[in-house]
């Protein structure tokens, strides 16, 4: 019989010292990736990461005059506390030791889920590893786990769907092992799975529909009554924590689950937000992650279901994912938690074909070419990012110097600090993370009333920046008006691969003007200005330079 490149020998081996320390070197290669795609990851997936997360972190670090500004979910208080604690705590370490920014915070947050994404992984691996097999499998199961361009992208977001999915693999995980428990360790197994499954919930309310089935599958197959007394104190432990959390965030004692189910559920407000048809995660899953990736984690994920009915990550995620197949609106996102579970999913998939598909030159062909994409699409993932971070860290940039800047916008206008909120109560929601402390933002009803604010506060001697998304601003507005340019891709993508000015297009809409008054109109007779930033001679802000500042372009050309 032919050995297989993939799976190797059909019998199961046991692992050796020297796959041992093979395995090691993957593992820290693996962890080391992983650690180095948080430092490069910017921006953030859903604006949910950063609204339900990090402007409440920023809320309890520096406190506000009003929570107005604040989205509806705060006001309803329908939002966990447990990861904005988390987020407030190392914060007040950065500012305990004069090392805080916004950018760092954010860093320090990604590294920690990149660690426990890695602790996770490792976990699970060193349970199934005898069911996987063969040193190449278990291999594959290391690879596809850490360097996977979409695992590795996930691991590093600090979400809510992502925290969650990590419980959930971690909670599957344990239990398998505790299979093997003796019997007098029993009652801790219990009230460390107890533990993790209470943290689950009070992270990610829709994950109880996965405790649901996990407890379903206890119940049937794993009746141990010393095991059910332990997860007693473990879920009233994590439930307690959570509970506090929110006391902590909304400054009183209410139970945050019971306003997530009457708020979204009941009320359906979370259908506001757009209804979708059954199969929109058949065919969102194809268009976001490539229609090769979605279909062979598709296909792997139904072949386990099958293949392994009674397995406990079957229980957990068949209930999961049918109640959100159930739910009007549908977000890709909502299946993160299950895309956890792909390098178990993968390997046990591809082991059950013949062996004789994975030898040959077509199927080293295959990898090279998948390895080869797999490895662009983790470039591009860290080369681009978000818009979002390139527009701060301008703003950071032309803010700096200590005088006071004010922003202006006309309600309704959406824009990169603030947009129009919908649900419940129309008003203007501000994103004040990343907003410089001497930065103050103000929305006006109508263009005429910015016009005349902004000639007040110019002509006052303030520093004043208007924000629009209308790209020609400069040319039809009376202020005085100049651009400040800015661009989320790199230099080296701007200058040989920006064909037909391709990289204009996600900032055109999203502008920031700086209000220029004559000498004449202004107290001390001055105009002031952005002050200078400096660029590399080489790079296409001076080469394009249309003013006396390289931060600044003229008002004509899109940004």
């Amino acid at each position: 019989m032919t050995k297989s490149r993939f799976t190797g020998r059909m019998d199961p081996s046991p692992i050796n010292s020297a796959e041992r320390r093979r395995t090691g070197r993957i593992m820290l290669a693996g962890v080391l990736f992983t650690l180095l795609f948080a430092l490069l990851s910017r921006g953030f997936y859903h604006p949910d990461e950063h609204f339900q997360i990090l402007e409440y972190a920023r809320l309890k670090l520096f406190g506000a005059e009003t929570t107005d500004y604040m989205p509806w979910e705060y006001h309803a208080m329908m939002r966990p506390g447990i990861q904005p604690f988390i987020a407030w705590a190392l914060g007040r370490l950065l500012l305990a030791a004069g090392l805080y920014t916004p950018f760092a915070l954010v860093a320090l947050l990604q590294l920690l889920s990149a660690a426990l994404s890695s602790a996770v992984l490792i976990v699970l691996f060193r349970t199934v590893h005898e069911e996987l097999g063969t040193e190449c499998r278990r291999r594959w199961f290391l690879f596809t786990g850490f360097f996977l361009w979409c695992m590795a992208y996930l691991h590093v977001h600090f979400t809510a769907e992502l925290f969650a999915g990590n419980l959930l693999v971690l909670l599957a995980a344990l239990t398998l092992r505790s299979r093997q428990a003796a019997r007098e360790r029993e009652f801790r197994w219990g009230a460390a799975l107890g533990l993790v499954a209470g943290l689950t919930f009070a992270v990610r309310y829709q994950a109880g529909f996965a405790l649901v089935g996990y407890g379903i599958w206890l119940l049937i197959y794993d009746r141990r009554r010393r095991l059910f007394a332990g997860m007693v104190p473990g879920v009233c432990l994590a439930l307690a924590a959570g509970l506090c959390a929110d006391y902590w965030l909304y400054g009183e004692w209410t139970l945050v689950p019971l306003n997530y189910l009457r708020e979204n559920i009941l009320n359906s407000h979370m259908d506001e937000f757009g209804v979708s048809p059954w199969w929109y995660y058949f065919t969102e899953a194809f268009s976001e992650s490539g229609y090769v990736t979605g279909a062979v984690l598709l296909a792997a994920t139904v072949w386990f279901f099958v293949r392994r009915p009674r397995h406990v990550v079957t229980w957990m995620l068949l209930p999961f994912l049918f109640v959100h197949f159930l739910l009007g609106h549908k977000e890709l996102r909502f299946f993160f938690p299950a895309l956890f579970f792909a390098p178990y999913f993968l390997v046990l998939f591809a082991g059950a074909f013949p062996q004789r598909i994975f030898a040959g030159r077509a199927w080293r062909w295959t990898v090279g070419a998948a390895a080869a994409a797999n490895l662009c699409a983790c470039v591009y993932a860290v080369a681009t990012g978000r818009e979002d971070m390139a527009f701060h860290r301008m703003m950071r940039d032309y803010c700096r110097g200590g005088s006071a800047v004010v922003a202006l916008d006309v309600t309704g206008d959406w824009n990169l600090y603030s947009y129009l909120q919908l649900v419940k109560k129309r008003c203007m929601v501000d994103a004040r993370f990343y907003m410089p402390q001497n930065l103050t933002l103000r929305h006006t009803d109508s263009p005429e009333q910015l016009e005349r604010t902004a000639r007040e506060l110019a002509a006052a001697g303030e520093r004043v920046v208007v924000l629009s998304g209308d790209p020609a601003l400069a040319e039809k507005s009376a202020l005085p008006l100049r651009k400040l340019w800015w661009n989320p891709y790199p230099g080296w993508i701007r200058r040989w691969f920006n064909f037909n000015d391709w990289t204009r297009f996600p900032v055109q809409n999203k502008n920031v003007y700086e209000v220029r008054l004559p000498a004449a109109e202004r107290p001390d007779g001055t105009v002031r200005s952005a002050p200078e930033v400096p660029v590399r001679p080489d790079s296409p802000e001076t080469v394009r330079t249309e003013t006396d500042s390289p931060l600044l372009r003229n008002g004509s050309r899109q940004g």
